[in-house]
């Protein structure tokens, strides 16, 4: 019993307190409306009137506050205009790939015997009609893949030996107005479309964690890091690549003249013959069979280009991957390339599912595991079965993961061309006005590449909303229906947390021993008595008398009261 009534004292001590400290709160605090509320000389229906407004702007205030949190967390990125031109000079001209669409050369495969391994690679490469039907029921298609199923010989490998090289296909080359000899600015690399030709393009051990057989040629110039995000190391030689161009314009561009050698088609890539011609960043993959420009035999394309460059302010890091839609480089790391890219990221999901379908990756994907073996021929009816089911779902589950790079650099192109020339008559490139006219007609592509403009405006990523706005509109809206500020704040939390919960530590302390609705007791020899609603009576008993003091507490505030008796300083509590 005596348990539960001092249960019931503390709970009473607790409730007075905190009634005082909101009493005094309401008295006090610049929020609009509650110094009203608090008010014991208004009217209730003046009092009611003024806690209901300040209830209605409290909704209004929380309603627009959720709009604006909504704006910021739906849209926190915002893709405008760099404020800052850039020049050509600073960023690398753009790799280019040029690959004959001629798979390989009718000299070197005329010898192989129907029924041998190279023979039905031949079939395979060139995609016959029997190859894409392996679930017809004919007899001979029958046996056709049969055979396949032993077939150990890789598409990488025989192409590398049986297309058309570089210097076949390069007749002359000029870069920012200077003649090269072609083999010192291309090399070659296997594509999709197989054995292709590559300038300006990163090296090998600068694009792959791991990579097999160097295909560089003697570009007689050093390589140096580049990427969309870091740019160029402020240091660099005087002969590298990837390396910008000097100027813009046609005579500051890139001029190539091919030669497609048409008496060496064995089987087109395509419908008919000719070029297929991809300009690309130089940590990018080019994928020639869906990018690639087809290039005419017998004319010559002009291709004016234009640089569009994606930037983001480093604030947005602060924004979570998913909420910017973006990736900065070194937030994610690939397993094969060193430079992340949102192609490069596609390449290896698709290395992946390939891998775990068939056990093997293709020559053209990403050697993503380094003990992972390069498919074979016989290989191919599982790796094109395995594609169609990753078509038919649409999307790999692990692309979903591929966002493109916060950072970024590609070009654009208006593509302009004319036929060359038919008859005899002076012609400003001197080999091509050598060329004999019906070859010049049949074999003969003539390419020039080169910018518009001097400079251009990449697009910026930067914060919609960042914390200083969304303050200052939280804080414009509170301020505006409610008068709050962050002083408000404080006043809160002193007046309805931090003054309840000192005045009831004191009272743990001992300070106040026992309490009712008329006095409270200090020491043995005090008595605080209630004399009326301001006043309160002290009667101090001393061995040889009594002594009362009567004080002014101002309507139950805490006072502190010098008690005589003890020397020191006691507090009364309502």
């Amino acid at each position: 019993m005596e348990a539960k009534q001092k249960k019931q004292k503390t709970h009473l001590i607790v409730l007075k307190s905190f009634q005082k400290s909101l009493g005094t709160f309401l008295k006090e605090t610049g929020l609009h409306g509650l110094k009203f509320v608090g008010d014991a000389t208004l009217s209730i229906w003046e009092r009611s009137f003024f806690l209901i407004a300040f209830v209605a702007a409290f909704i209004l205030t929380f309603q627009l506050i959720s709009n604006i949190y909504e704006k910021w967390n739906s849209t926190p990125v915002i893709i405008g205009i760099s404020p800052h031109a850039t020049s050509i000079l600073k960023v690398p001209f753009p790799a280019i790939t040029i690959c004959n669409m001629n798979n390989v050369q009718r000299s070197k495969v005329a010898h192989y015997k129907e029924g041998s391994q190279e023979s039905d690679l031949l079939k395979v490469l060139c995609s016959d009609e029997s190859v894409n039907d392996e679930e017809s029921d004919d007899a001979e298609t029958i046996s056709f893949f049969s055979s396949l199923a032993n077939n150990s010989l890789k598409i990488s490998d025989f192409v590398m030996n049986h297309s058309q090289t570089c210097d076949q296909m390069l007749r002359f080359c000029r870069f920012s107005g200077i003649e090269y000899e072609c083999d010192n600015l291309f090399r070659h690399i296997v594509t999709d479309e197989g054995l292709c030709c590559v300038f300006n393009f990163h090296p090998p051990e600068r694009l792959y964690k791991r990579h097999g057989r160097n295909l560089t040629s003697k570009l007689g110039v050093e390589s140096v890091s580049w990427d969309p995000e870091a740019g160029y190391s402020n240091q660099l030689p005087s002969r590298y690549y990837p390396r910008p161009a000097v100027g813009s314009g046609i005579t500051m561009g890139f001029s190539v003249v091919l030669d497609a050698q048409l008496n060496e088609y064995y089987c087109s890539s395509t419908n008919g013959p000719g070029f297929k011609l991809l300009f690309h960043n130089p940590i990018s993959t080019p994928d020639m069979k869906d990018e690639g420009l087809v290039v005419g035999i017998g004319y010559e394309m002009n291709f004016r280009l234009e640089a569009s460059r994606s930037e983001a302010m480093p604030s947005i890091r602060s924004i979570s991957i998913n909420n910017r839609q973006c990736v900065f480089m070194d937030e994610k790391k690939l397993l094969y390339h060193k430079h992340y890219s949102h192609r490069n990221c596609e390449n290896e999901c698709y290395a992946k599912f390939l891998y775990e379908s068939c056990a093997c990756i293709p020559h053209k994907y990403p050697h993503v595991y380094q003990n992972a073996s390069i498919c074979t021929v016989g290989d191919t009816i599982c790796i094109r079965r395995a594609s169609r089911r990753a078509n038919a779902n649409k999307s790999l589950k692990c692309s979903k993961q591929c966002l493109p790079s916060c950072f970024d650099l590609s070009y654009l192109a208006d593509a302009l061309y004319f036929p060359l020339a038919k008859r005899d008559f002076r012609i400003a490139n001197a080999l091509v006005a050598n060329i004999n006219k019906s070859y010049l007609l049949d074999n003969i592509a003539v390419v020039n590449l080169y910018y518009r403009e001097s400079a251009y405006y990449g697009s910026m990523k930067n914060v919609y909303i960042g914390l200083t706005e969304f303050l200052s509109n939280i804080g414009g809206v509170m301020g505006l229906f409610m008068g709050f500020s962050v002083i408000s704040l404080a006043e809160m939390f002193y007046f309805l947390v931090l003054k309840p919960i000192s005045e009831f530590i004191a009272w743990k302390r001992g300070k106040l021993i026992e309490t009712n609705q008329n006095s409270i007791k200090v020491d043995a020899g005090q008595e605080f008595s209630k004399h009326n609603n301001s006043i309160w009576h002290i009667r101090e008993l001393y061995p040889k008398g009594i002594k009362s003091t009567t004080i002014d507490i101002n309507g139950y505030s805490e006072k502190e009261v010098f008690n005589p008796r003890k020397g020191k300083i006691i507090k009364a509590f309502k």
